[in-house]
C-alpha cells in the first residue's frame, strides 16, 4: 500500500466512525524524551568521554511526539520519533576513554565492539480499544505507518592493538549518512517507508487493583531504498619470512561499499520494549505503583507513591533501580507532567526523562 494514501483512508474511517455516535471526542497529545548512558554521564558520553570511567555496556535514547484524537475507542493521530540504541563492550568504552583523553594504553589487544541502530521517522497512527468483560479488560493494538530518510544500522566487531592503527575488525554497516568511515554517504538521501505495531493490555481487577502491560515495537520494519553500506573486514598484519631471512608484512583489508552508485535496499528492525505495571489504591488519598520495563539487555524496576488532593489532582514520587533515578510529577484530568533523573546536576546525570500528556474532551 502506498503510504501517501494512508492519511486519506484513516480520515475517511475516522469520519465514518465519528458520525455513528455522539460520544465525546478526546484530543490527546503526548511527548516523551528519554536518554540513558552507561560508562559515562550523558553530556560526557556525547562529547569528550572525559569523566571517570564507569561500568556499563549500553546506551539509548527514545523520543516521541504524538498529537491525535480519540472517539469510541478509536484513536488517530500524527507521530514523530527519534530512536538511538547502542551496545558496546566495556573494553571499547575504555579504549575510547584513553584515546579521547590522550591517556596511556596497555600493550594488548582491546576488544572493539559497537552495535547501533538509529532512526528518525514521521507518520500516522491508528489504535483501537477492544473492551472485554464489561470493560474491565482492554486490549489496545496500535499501528503506525511512517516515512523516514535518516537511519544507521551497523555492527563493528574485532580487536585493536594498543594505540596502533592495526587490528582485526569486521564491519556490517548500513546508513543514510556515513558517520563511521565518513567516506560513503549516498549523494541522495535514502527513501524509507515502514510500520510499527504496539500492543497494550489493561485489567481492572477490582476497584483498587489494576494490572497493565505494553509492548512497544512488537513489530518494527522500515525499508530504505538507496542505502549506503560498508561490509568487510581487516585482519591482523600477517608476516612471511623471505629467503634472505627478512620479514615482509602485508595488511589485509577487504571492504565492499556503496561507492560509485552501488547503493542497496536495506530493512531496519528495532527490538521490542516491554512494560508491566501494577497499581494499588490504598485509600482515597494514597496509591502505589510497581513498574518493570525491559529494553534490550537492561531491566528497570520502579516503585512509586502517589497522593491525591483537591478534585482530580495527584502528585507522585518514585525510585527506579538500574538507572538509580528519582521520579517526580503531577497530574489532573487534563494533563500529566513527569521528570525522572539520577542526578539533578544534569552534567553528571546518566539518565533523564521528561514526559507530559495533555488531553481535552469535546
Amino acid at each position: 500500500m502506498n503510504i501517501k494514501k494512508i492519511p486519506v483512508i484513516l480520515v475517511c474511517l475516522y469520519a465514518t466512525h465519528t458520525y455513528a455516535a455522539k460520544d465525546p471526542i478526546s484530543v490527546v497529545h503526548n511527548f516523551s524524551s528519554e536518554i540513558y548512558t552507561e560508562s559515562q554521564p550523558v553530556k560526557a558520553f556525547l562529547d569528550d568521554f572525559d569523566k571517570p570511567l564507569e561500568s556499563g555496556d549500553s546506551a539509548f535514547t527514545y523520543n516521541i511526539f504524538e498529537l491525535g484524537v480519540k472517539h469510541m475507542g478509536v484513536g488517530v493521530g500524527v507521530q514523530s520519533r527519534f530512536d538511538y540504541v547502542l551496545e558496546f563492550d566495556p573494553d571499547t568504552a575504555l579504549y575510547t576513554h584513553l584515546e579521547k583523553n590522550d591517556l596511556v594504553f596497555e600493550d594488548r589487544n582491546y576488544r572493539y565492539y559497537l552495535k547501533g541502530k538509529q532512526s528518525t521517522s514521521h507518520g500516522i497512527y491508528i489504535s483501537y480499544d477492544i473492551e472485554l468483560l464489561d470493560k474491565s479488560i482492554i486490549v489496545a493494538p496500535k499501528v503506525t505507518f511512517f516515512q523516514s530518510a535518516h537511519f544507521q544500522d551497523g555492527v563493528v566487531d574485532g580487536t585493536i592493538y594498543s594505540d596502533d592503527v592495526e587490528g582485526a575488525l569486521q564491519a556490517d554497516y548500513y546508513f543514510s549518512k556515513d558517520v563511521l568511515f565518513k567516506e560513503f554517504t549516498p549523494p541522495e538521501k535514502p527513501s524509507g517507508q515502514g510500520f510499527s505495531f504496539d500492543l497494550a493490555f489493561s485489567w481492572q481487577v477490582n476497584d483498587d487493583f489494576k494490572v497493565s502491560a505494553l509492548v512497544k515495537d512488537l513489530v518494527y520494519e522500515a525499508e530504505y531504498e538507496g542505502s549506503g553500506f560498508v561490509k568487510g573486514f581487516t585482519t591482523d598484519i600477517p608476516f612471511t619470512e623471505n629467503s634472505d631471512g627478512t620479514i615482509s608484512t602485508t595488511p589485509t583489508v577487504q571492504l565492499s561499499t556503496s561507492a560509485y552508485g552501488r547503493e542497496v535496499t536495506h530493512v531496519l528492525e528495532h527490538d521490542p520494549r516491554y512494560y508491566v505495571n501494577m497499581n494499588y489504591q490504598y485509600n482515597d488519598r494514597v496509591g502505589f505503583e510497581l513498574a518493570t520495563r525491559k529494553f534490550n539487555k537492561d531491566t528497570f524496576h520502579q516503585l512509586s507513591v502517589n497522593y491525591s488532593f483537591w478534585d482530580n489532582w495527584r502528585t507522585f514520587v518514585g525510585y527506579e533501580s538500574h538507572s538509580q533515578a528519582y521520579r517526580i510529577g503531577i497530574s489532573n484530568k487534563y494533563f500529566e507532567l513527569a521528570f525522572k533523573t539520577d542526578s539533578f546536576d544534569l552534567d553528571n546525570a546518566n539518565y533523564a526523562n521528561l514526559s507530559w500528556v495533555l488531553r481535552k474532551d469535546f
